[in-house]
């Protein structure tokens, strides 16, 4: 791994747990090998852009690492409802582009995320949208989801040697009802199936955050714990959106 720079940021609130302060653990990497990104993830780090990451928080230890066991995979009752309710959804496969299209539903998104749960309100223009979402170290893949012919999601997902890892997603609050970002999870989950590969990342699973749990509903999956990769528990999985 190429690192530009490294920075570990001061305390500054945390976007998940407000009545906590949050570090992060920032690399800028000029350069990666497959290897190396496989192993970055199998330690917890995260991806954004040019910027390979971790929490790197004084005592909170609530963002954990979380893994999808592709092939062991299958849809819950509610997942599956989900599934039907889209299945008129054009899925698109592609590279990341930008267009006044995905600029508006950025916008769209954003502005309903500021609006209900208190985001920043900001505007993104094409120069920021290709620093966010094009300018990649590692090769990075657009899913586009269109609902008769108008563009209702983006998500990007790259690869590694073994795995999917999930990027982000955003969707038109138009299509709140289809529930596309489950959607979108259970399309990478079957793209990693049909490319042989063996988890899809999700990111982290935080406790005591709602807007997070959502990625414990994709079973059977793996957490990273201590160091070592554990499954998930039953006990706490739930059966709903």
């Amino acid at each position: 791994m190429e690192v530009a720079a490294r920075l570990v940021t001061n305390p500054e609130a945390c976007s998940y747990l407000h009545d906590q302060k949050a570090r992060t653990d920032l690399r800028l990497v000029a350069a990666i090998e497959p290897d190396e990104y496989a192993d970055a993830l199998r330690s917890g780090h995260r991806r954004f852009g040019m910027m390979v990451f971790r929490p790197a928080c004084d005592a909170c230890r609530a963002c954990i690492p979380l893994r999808v066991l592709v092939e062991r995979f299958q849809p819950s009752k509610s997942q599956r409802r989900v599934l039907r309710k889209n299945a008129d959804v054009r899925i698109e496969l592609g590279y990341p582009a930008v267009d006044a299209e995905r600029l508006a539903l950025h916008q769209a998104f954003h502005a309903e995320r500021t609006a209900r749960v208190g985001w920043k309100a900001e505007t993104i223009d094409a120069d920021g949208y290709r620093r966010t979402f094009i300018e990649n170290v590692v090769p990075t893949l657009e899913l586009r989801y269109r609902v008769e012919g108008r563009l209702a999601a983006v998500a990007y997902v790259d690869r590694s040697p073994e795995a999917l890892n999930s990027i982000y997603c955003f969707y038109h609050p138009d299509f709140a009802g289809r529930s596309l970002g489950t959607f979108d999870v259970l399309t990478e989950i079957e793209i990693a199936r049909r490319l042989g590969l063996g988890h899809l990342y999700l990111g982290y699973l935080v406790e005591g955050c709602r807007s997070m749990a959502y990625k414990g509903r994709f079973r059977p999956a793996e957490v990273l714990v201590d160091g070592q990769w554990r499954e998930l528990g039953i006990e706490s999985a739930r059966d709903s959106e």
